[in-house]
């Protein structure tokens, strides 16, 4: 398993496992299924970390996170606006929307807490490690006998481009597709300026948090233009 495809497969999987059975669930269980989608993924995640799996993964702070951090502050403004200005976006609210009252009113900071810690912390760690070190790399050399991780990262070529975007789209809903798109273009581009796979995690985790703060915050700021407020719950 050492230096294979699983580091890089395995955690987004698992995710993708648990956010399908969590929908299958009675509500009784949903906190205990929130947890375990961030719990699960986040321990494979460390597992593999320490056995040194990403070393493409360099954190470091410098000037320029605060850059990547404000860069994915505005592309979640670009994501929530389309949805407050345009009603034909939005899906169907009760059919999607996340509740933070899940378990209680009691207990809706610790629901909002987990929710933090896997919107922007676990999913943007796997996400572009799958995305943007693993998917990215792999479609420039599946049809060579070449080690993916021989790809510099950061490395143009448009067939990754393309590549990557598609698969964004195709693990997001439809209705998502309008800011999907436009994110996942401008993130590839900042990724291909910064070469640095820490930096796009940090705007992934600015745009996930950003958006889920919104929601918390600003849910009863805009009218649905039919008398009522647009609860944004549904963006996280």
């Amino acid at each position: 398993m050492r230096g294979g495809w699983w580091p890089y497969v395995l955690p987004i999987l698992a995710f993708l496992i648990l956010v399908d059975v969590s929908g299958r669930i009675t509500d009784v269980a949903s906190l205990t299924m929130l947890l375990a989608r961030v719990a699960v993924p986040l321990a494979i995640l460390v597992a593999f970390a320490f056995r040194g799996e990403y070393p493409e993964v360099k954190p470091k702070l410098t000037k320029m996170t605060c850059l990547d951090g404000i860069v994915g502050i505005v592309l979640a403004v670009m994501w929530i606006a389309p949805y407050i200005l345009f009603p034909r976006l939005r899906p169907d609210l009760d059919a999607l929307s996340f509740d933070p009252g899940m378990a209680g009113a009691a207990l809706i900071p610790v629901v909002l807490t987990i929710r933090m810690i896997g919107y922007a912390i676990v999913t943007p760690w796997l996400e572009e490690l799958f995305m943007r070190s693993f998917v990215i790399r792999v479609a420039d050399v599946y049809e060579t006998d070449q080690d993916f991780r021989s790809v510099p990262i950061g490395t143009f070529s448009w067939r990754s481009f393309i590549t990557v975007i598609v698969v964004f789209l195709a693990t997001h809903q439809v209705w998502e597709w309008w800011v999907m798109l436009p994110w996942a273009v401008l993130t590839n581009l900042w990724f291909y300026y910064r070469k640095d796979l820490f930096a796009l995690m940090i705007v992934h985790a600015a745009t996930n948090a950003t958006i889920l703060l919104a929601a918390i915050f600003l849910s009863d700021r805009f009218g649905d233009g039919a008398g009522g407020i647009i609860p944004l719950w549904f963006l996280v």
